[in-house]
């Protein structure tokens, strides 16, 4: 290759890498408020892209000030909002104060959505699930009775192609190092599901008061990760991945062939009381899952198998809880979370946006930091837009 040609190829790369990296940090943050003055919003992503809104919505003139139902939604991009409402929940309930008792949904591969909550006073979990064009949902379905003792946070859903998995922990309250994950799993897209089944490993315990997450990987494989409670103070995050298909584990029930992935120093956390934490899972368009935790009230990012990072430090000395996390086409990373919250208020809603090699955006929340405050009993929510953008929801 002559001179010339050298140097216009390596312009044309510098040129390249300068437009990701200039992608990366000047992403745009569109800030939306959840509709209807709706709690505890979450966001999923698509296979093509779409993303989608969870909600709760309380009722007016209900008998219970906390009384109402679960919403869903359709982000429209060309306008900035979301679609119309549709109902969730078959019938209404009280909004559970705290967030390790969030509902989850996820979005298979014909488009439904599925969406899994628990009532900790009625010990029950419902599932409803959407017509493809989820423009209404079935009668919400009682999934769990056979592993529903000591039940104590929301468990999860995660679905891809036709395969759903409904995951949760269960077992004594007055012995967590024995408690563990157990699951449901459907392959025809959730119009039946095979037995309860035990998929975790007993002698590594599970934390009574830490919800769960559930991630589908491209190839068909599921990824749980929950806080462990080894001897009653380890609790550690922990990663579960379930190897066979939802079909032959339901019909095994036996040999799941699950396995634990080794764990790193920001995921362990020694502690003789409950955290009341919660972690999230996502797959970003690369295919490559995600996780996003709370070690010692700091918010913890990792893609699974690589390296984890801490978000940067609280304005003052408090506790980081509740983060969503949210990664775009280039690598660059969006996290939000809640400081300073305690069991009743939402707390203060900070974020980051970050470019795939960590450095920081100069982007900052809009507003004054008095009107950042998160609704009691909320937390915030992040998707990443087809566009390269990135979507927050609080």
């Amino acid at each position: 290759m002559s001179t010339a040609k050298k140097y216009t190829a390596c312009l044309a790369l510098l040129v390249q890498v300068f437009l990701m990296h200039s992608v990366a940090v000047n992403a745009e943050v569109i800030e939306l408020r959840t509709p209807d003055e709706g709690l505890q919003p979450r966001l999923v992503t698509d296979a093509a892209g779409g993303v989608h809104l969870l909600y709760f919505k309380k009722r007016l003139r209900a008998p219970s000030a906390r009384e109402g139902n679960l919403y869903y939604r359709e982000y429209l991009p060309a306008e900035r909002r979301f679609g119309l409402p549709v109902q969730v929940s078959s019938t209404a309930y009280d909004l559970q104060t705290f967030a390790i008792a969030r509902a989850s949904f996820a979005i298979d591969g014909e488009g439904r959505a599925h969406v899994m909550w628990y009532l900790p006073r009625a010990a029950q979990f419902f599932y409803s699930r959407s017509n493809p064009e989820r423009s209404r949902f079935e009668a919400q379905r009682s999934m769990v009775t056979q592993f529903i003792e000591g039940v104590d946070a929301a468990g999860d859903v995660a679905a891809v192609g036709n395969q759903v998995a409904l995951l949760w922990g269960a077992g004594a309250l007055s012995s967590e190092q024995s408690r563990t994950v157990y699951a449901r799993f459907s392959d025809d897209g959730g119009v039946s599901f095979g037995p309860e089944l035990q998929v975790g490993n007993r002698d590594i315990g599970a934390c009574a008061c830490c919800s769960l997450a559930a991630e589908f990987d491209t190839r068909g494989q599921l990824a749980v990760a929950y806080r462990s409670a080894l001897e009653g103070v380890g609790r550690h995050m922990q990663l579960l991945t379930l190897h066979s298909s939802a079909a032959s584990l339901a019909e095994s029930g036996l040999d799941l062939r699950g396995d634990y992935a080794p764990l790193q120093t920001l995921q362990e956390w020694e502690l003789s009381s409950c955290p009341l934490s919660t972690n999230d899972l996502l797959r970003d368009a690369r295919g490559t899952i995600w996780a996003t935790f709370e070690t010692e009230a700091r918010v913890i990012r990792l893609p699974l198998g690589g390296e984890a990072s801490a978000v940067r430090e609280p304005s003052s000395p408090t506790r980081q809880k509740n983060s969503a996390l949210a990664v775009g086409r280039n690598g660059q990373l969006f996290t939000a979370w809640g400081e300073a919250i305690s069991h009743s208020k939402g707390g203060t809603l900070r974020a980051q946006l970050e470019s795939s090699t960590g450095e920081l955006s100069a982007w900052q929340l809009s507003g004054e930091p008095d009107e950042r405050v998160l609704p009691n009993y909320s937390f915030p929510a992040a998707a990443a837009l087809a566009g390269g953008d990135f979507l927050l929801v609080w």
